[in-house]
């Protein structure tokens, strides 16, 4: 299954996923695709978010462009980042095709 392919299952399933990118590996919750700069790119929140009170996310949201992300496979055992953007992170994707309901 394509990168793309991926995204689009786990954004529709809400579905943690774990991916490579720059050479780091990371996991986390893809929330919408969509362009920035004719690129096609993904809004993520990447890290883990422990879903307890007391405990902080360890993440931070992003976009990033699909070209650069691989080894993408599913985690569908992983607590999926129910949270949402700040509005910077939200203006950085435009034409969003498809995003967490």
């Amino acid at each position: 299954m394509s990168v793309e392919n991926t995204l689009r299952d786990a954004i529709q399933k809400k579905t943690v996923i774990a991916f490579t990118f720059d050479g780091k590996n990371y996991t986390g919750s893809p929330h919408a695709l969509g362009e920035r700069d004719g690129t096609a790119q993904v809004m993520i929140y990447r890290g883990e978010d422990a879903h307890e009170k007391r405990v902080p996310p360890t993440g931070e949201w992003s976009v990033l462009p699909l070209s650069g992300i691989s080894n993408i496979r599913l985690m569908p055992g992983e607590a999926f980042h129910v949270g949402h953007p700040d509005a910077q992170v939200e203006k950085d994707l435009h034409k969003v095709t498809l995003r967490v309901a």
